[in-house]
């Protein structure tokens, strides 16, 4: 299989990535690349720019980092390179999940909710890819995920049948409950009847689609299907 890539800070929820990315390579060799994300250090002198690009961790990111290596360890098909990426464009963004072979990215709550600025960027610029990319709840736990559900926008051209071909072919899971979102639908009650879904089909794993989108550095409210607490599988639409 392709490798994956997860963006971090090292907070503790990169540790639920990377059990998720030793799920998803189902037993076959793939790398995980750990992404360390930083600024490029703003300075006209060599010697200052190295020594900017040499920061320490903290006692918990060292932590976080030592767990992750005992969990590729144990799976023994992974195996962990960590990436520093300093500064991002779109064009960087192509060739880095190009050379590195990128089949999924896994996006973690700490990573979307940041208040950098260049992790900000990372994301939105990322979501302009057409890199698969796992959104991780906040309250994700350790799960297999079997059951999902595709949140079909109005203007989209990705069919639920052509989301059955593909999925076989990268994921384990399949699609039991489809929901077309509407612009005028009332979002309390919509997501009420969502929640009703999701309870009475066990559903565990939700699927949307994404299209190029211009970037806007701000941050960025969560989405009615984000405030569902479940991971959310975003496909760009000309991934079929």
């Amino acid at each position: 299989m392709k490798n994956l890539l997860i963006p971090s800070n090292l907070e503790s929820d990169t540790i639920n990535a990377i059990k998720m990315a030793i799920q998803h390579s189902n037993g076959q060799n793939c790398t995980i690349y750990l992404a360390l994300v930083s600024e490029i250090p703003d300075t006209d002198s060599s010697a200052t720019f190295l020594r900017s690009m040499k920061s320490e961790m903290t006692v918990s990111q060292k932590n976080v980092l030592d767990q992750c290596r005992e969990l590729i360890t144990i799976s023994q098909n992974c195996t962990l390179k960590i990436h520093h990426q300093y500064g991002i464009s779109a064009p960087l963004m192509k060739n880095l999940i190009e050379h590195l072979d990128i089949e999924l990215t896994i996006l973690t709550p700490s990573i979307r909710n940041t208040q950098k600025k260049i992790h900000n960027q990372f994301v939105q610029i990322l979501s302009n890819t057409k890199c698969a990319i796992l959104h991780l709840s906040a309250n994700f736990k350790e799960q297999v995920l079997t059951k999902a559900m595709y949140l079909e926008q109005t203007m989209s051209r990705l069919q639920v049948e052509d989301l059955e071909d593909l999925i076989p072919t990268h994921f384990k899971f399949k699609i039991v409950s489809q929901a077309k979102i509407f612009n005028d639908q009332d979002p309390e009650e919509f997501q009420y009847l969502l929640a009703e879904a999701i309870t009475k089909n066990n559903i565990n794993l939700l699927i949307e689609t994404r299209k190029p989108k211009k970037i806007k550095i701000k941050k960025q409210n969560p989405s009615t299907s984000q405030s569902l607490g479940l991971p959310i599988l975003s496909l760009y639409e000309e991934i079929a």
